[in-house]
């Protein structure tokens, strides 16, 4: 199922997609006076005479397979008030019994060695199904794909007793999209798409209706709907489009043109009133206000058309940047003000602004929400802003030829299927930058602000509020919204709160310099590793890569003695913004920030890493801001406050949810309770405010810092500069050799199991991991990847294949270096009345796996590891993986030169040997969850 229109998604990539979408726009399918628009020349296009029509793109990038998509414009929303879910039941039928494969295309596609998620899908969403082949690019295999297609479109037979055992798997699907984001995302609907059928046709359906609609009327559904005229082809890949037309009339044109029934409506009814409503579940940690105006969007299929959504993509972003500048400094009760626009189907969309406030911050949110509104009626758009962003539009357009010449296959395929659901032409790229540039050159600031006032003054509104779990949320009424409107309208529009002004941007000055001891090279492997005088070791491996990757590794994890984990990791999260005391607070985050400094850091519970990718002209700068974060003895008070003010509103959000019990109940099973991982209480957070607390974290940061660190780099530099780096920035940092280092946490020796009826939903889940000991070494770590793979199939084919009792299943198998064991993970859901007999089923395939596996199956996923290995050993960021793993390992890089062996001596019997050495279900920890009682644990 695609995803509908989320109002309260973040809008931080929504600048970029403005762009892309300013360039990407699809020309109308027929213009008006002004002339038709032209398609892209890239395309080959046709149109049989039965109604057929597809699309060929040649891609010649030497992929080994390509894309061949059918798409059926048809889905949820053009079904009957009696057919729900009846158009997703005929996608998973078709794949049953057809007329020129009776015993199943899935049997079919198999027998070819192909794999759904791998060489063959399905979707279903509220408009379209799409059918996705992706066959090896030989002409047997694209002819068998092109039969594939044809049988899908137009032999179908789905019949009663297929019906009955898919049942089971569509039931399973509808299950495993069951829980808090549906929940949530039926609300939404609800409100924002009122008026419309969307919120009464979920793609997947219902229980009831999976369990009872007969084969009769998914058949008459098919028939319906899989017309010639409503179908259309879609190929992208490295092909001969002549080659492919004469068999495309083949295989289709035979399909019998017929009328289609008239459609349901998909643009919503609008209304001029303003409607109030809360969203709310029991596992929402979510505070928001919400306010949505709804309007009538130009769809018009000529140049008009298309100028309008110029505008409309103007007027969003002008919008975006007001309400920006009223966000710099909110209220304390408001945490982030944002806007956006979407669409909700058919020619409505919408303008949206949503405020993330504290539990007790909902008043305060809307009042802010109307004030960005009043302050967009008042004064306009930033006039300086909108020049800005017409001359990046210009700018790009300028460039669209270069990004049409370089569009891979992916991107043709997504904008070809979207085109062919929606009635466009994907225009000729020559005549869309003209377009483009005549259309932009006619825009006025006061196209801009007039269609920003249109907007506003939609009668069509709706206020939304969404309060932590089913906590006491009153909702305003509309006389008392009204008159807070009223107000604002008739008071002098306040100044936005002023965030504190930014500290001028400051390099930080080079620490104490060190030297370098001792110096290694290994001339095989092309490494040279350094010792630095402050005991910290520098791995240097050279290779012809421009782009230089760097990495920093210690053992100051979060599971340290001295403070619990929760105060590790805040320490870590300011050690990164930590500034020198030596300079004014927040320069050098402005310097970082304005030389495009990237340095990331991640902790674990046993480990800190640093990494980046720079050039060797910019590995100064990102070595200057490592060494300055590492010896910074200042935070920011102000960072630290709000850090635990966001752990506190965390704490005070997290309603009872069952997703945190299961966690806890794991994570009791699996390990014995430490005071080390205790979450924070209101009393431990408040304990930290003031400057003791602040001292406190000051403590711990220089504590982090003074663990020892391997670091790795990998590219292209001259060896006499790199070394003057090392000397001048990393070799004088203080470490301690004696610094304690974090240890990760072992799971207990045993079978732990726990079930806990809290569930929410119809369903029963298992989530059962383990763990044992077993000795690592590339060879093994590798067989344990292929075995994993293996096991993953078993388990589907035995508990979906055989059993039709799921519809997914996770399953994985990792060999830990550090540890030198092997972790297991399982989980899947079920109907509750089928868990024991299926969890049941799991462990016997788990606990008899050596003796499951088949040659054929090994031998499979031993092609499959060799195809990977071979493009991993071209790939850089693999190779300094392998490097950091080889020094983790054995302290040299031998491992660079053996990977290159690592899959010589894999075979069935040496895969066999290491499956003999598996105890999975030995010692486990497993949860199982099942629904609670009636009348308990109700999530609205």
């Amino acid at each position: 199922m695609t995803s509908v229109y989320r109002f309260l998604a973040a809008a931080l990539l929504r600048v970029a997609l403005f762009i892309i979408a300013c360039l990407s726009l699809q020309a109308p399918a027929a213009a008006g006076s002004n002339g038709a628009f032209r398609w892209d020349p890239a395309v080959m296009r046709g149109t049989l005479e039965n109604g057929f029509s597809y699309y060929i793109v040649p891609v010649k990038d030497g992929a080994r397979q390509l894309s061949m998509q059918l798409v059926v414009r048809v889905g949820s929303l053009d079904e009957r008030a009696d057919q729900s879910g009846v158009a997703h039941m005929v996608e998973h039928m078709v794949f049953h019994s057809s007329q020129r494969h009776p015993e199943g295309l899935r049997e079919y596609m198999n027998s070819l060695g192909w794999n759904v998620g791998t060489h063959y899908n399905a979707q279903t969403n509220f408009e379209r199904t799409l059918y996705m082949l992706a066959p090896e690019n030989r002409p047997e295999r694209i002819s068998a794909g092109l039969d594939v297609l044809a049988e899908i479109a137009g032999g179908a037979q789905i019949p009663e007793e297929g019906l009955a055992r898919e049942r089971r798997i569509i039931l399973e699907e509808w299950r495993t999209k069951l829980g808090l984001t549906e929940r949530m995302e039926r609300q939404r609907r609800a409100l924002l798409r009122a008026g419309s059928l969307y919120p009464e046709r979920p793609t997947i359906g219902n229980d009831e209706s999976i369990r009872t609609q007969p084969a009769g009327t998914l058949r008459a559904f098919y028939s319906d709907w899989y017309r010639p005229g409503n179908m259309a082809l879609v190929i992208v890949g490295d092909v001969e489009p002549a080659q492919l037309v004469p068999q495309i009339r083949t295989h289709f044109g035979a399909l019998v043109p017929a009328a289609l029934p008239v459609r349901n409506p998909a643009s919503p009814a609008l209304s001029a009133q303003l409607r109030i409503a809360r969203i709310q579940d029991a596992e929402s940690g979510t505070s928001q206000v919400g306010w949505v105006f709804r309007f009538a969007s130009d769809e018009a299929q000529d140049r008009a058309g298309f100028r309008n959504r110029l505008i409309d993509r103007l007027a969003e972003r002008a919008v975006r940047q007001r309400v920006r500048s009223r966000a710099a400094g909110l209220p304390a009760e408001v945490e982030s003000l944002s806007s956006t626009r979407g669409e909700l189907g058919g020619n409505v969309a919408s303008l949206g602004f949503a405020s993330s406030v504290s539990v007790s911050g909902h008043q305060e949110g809307l009042r802010q929400i109307l004030l960005a509104q009043e302050s967009l009626r008042r004064e306009g758009v930033d006039r300086q802003a909108l020049a800005a962003e017409i001359a990046e539009i210009h700018r790009l357009n300028d460039r669209s030829l270069e990004v049409h010449d370089k569009r891979e296959a992916a991107s043709w395929q997504q904008l070809l299927v979207n085109a062919v659901v929606e009635g466009r032409i994907l225009q000729d790229p020559k005549q869309k930058q003209a377009e483009v540039r005549a259309i932009m050159a006619s825009i006025t600031p006061a196209d801009v602000e007039a269609r920003v006032r249109e907007w506003l003054a939609s009668p069509d509104q709706l206020l939304f509020l969404l309060a932590p779990g089913l906590s006491p949320l009153r909702l305003p009424t509309q006389a008392e919204v009204e008159a807070l409107r009223a107000r604002i309208a008739a008071e002098p529009l306040p100044a936005p709160l002023l965030a504190a002004p930014e500290a001028p941007a400051r390099a930080p000055e080079p620490g104490p310099a060190g030297q370098l001891v001792t110096e290694e090279k290994d001339e095989k492997n092309h490494v040279i590793r350094w010792k630095l005088s402050n005991g910290d070791e520098f791995v240097w491996h050279r290779t012809s890569d421009a782009q230089l990757r760097f990495a920093a590794r210690s053992a100051a994890g979060y599971r340290q003695p001295g403070a619990p984990a929760w105060q590790w990791q805040i320490a870590a999260q300011l050690a990164r913004e930590a500034e020198p005391a030596t300079q004014p607070p927040g320069s050098l985050s402005r310097w970082a920030s304005e030389e495009k400094l990237n340095l990331n850091q991640e902790q674990r519970e046993d480990s800190l890493s640093w990494s980046a990718q720079t050039t060797a002209a910019r590995l100064e700068d990102l070595l200057r801001l490592y060494a300055a974060r590492q010896t910074a003895s200042l935070i920011d008070a102000q960072a630290l406050g709000g850090s635990l003010r966001q752990l506190a509103r965390q704490i005070a959000r997290q309603p009872a949810s069952v997703s945190a019990a299961l966690a806890r109940e794991m994570a009791t099973l699996r390990f014995a309770a430490t005071e080390l991982d205790a979450s924070p209480t209101a009393e431990a957070l408040l304990a930290l405010q003031g400057e003791a607390g602040q001292a406190q974290i000051e403590a711990l940061v220089r504590q982090l810092s003074a663990a020892p660190v391997r670091y790795f780099l990998a590219g292209e530099i001259e060896p006499g500069v790199l070394r003057e780096l090392l000397v001048r920035h990393l070799a004088g940092i203080p470490r301690d050799p004696a610094a304690v280092a974090a240890e990760p946490l072992l799971q207990r020796a045993g079978r732990h199991e726990s079930r806990l009826a809290i569930g929410i939903e119809p369903q029963a889940s298992v989530r059962a991991i383990g763990s044992q000991p077993m000795s690592w070494s590339p060879e093994r770590a590798a067989g344990v990847a292929m075995l994993s793979r293996a096991a993953y199939r078993l388990l589907r084919n035995e508990l979906r294949e055989a059993q039709n009792g799921i519809y997914r299943l996770n399953f994985t198998m990792t060999l830990d270096p550090a540890s030198g064991r092997l972790a297991s993970e399982l989980y899947f859901t079920t109907d509750p009345a089928r868990i024991d007999e299926l969890w049941g089923r799991a462990q016997r395939v788990l606990a008899t796996l050596p003796a499951r596996l088949d040659d054929a199956l090994l031998e499979t996923e031993i092609r499959n590891m060799k195809a990977a290995e071979a493009r991993r050993r071209d790939d850089a960021a693999s190779r300094f993986a392998r490097l950091q793993l080889s020094h983790a390992r054995w302290g040299d890089a031998r491992y660079l030169a053996d990977s290159q062996h690592l899959l010589d001596g894999v075979d069935v019997r040496s895969l066999r040997a290491l499956a003999a050495e598996l105890a999975l279900t030995r010692d486990m920890a497993s949860v199982i969850l099942l629904p609670a009682a009636a009348g308990k644990g109700a999530g609205q």
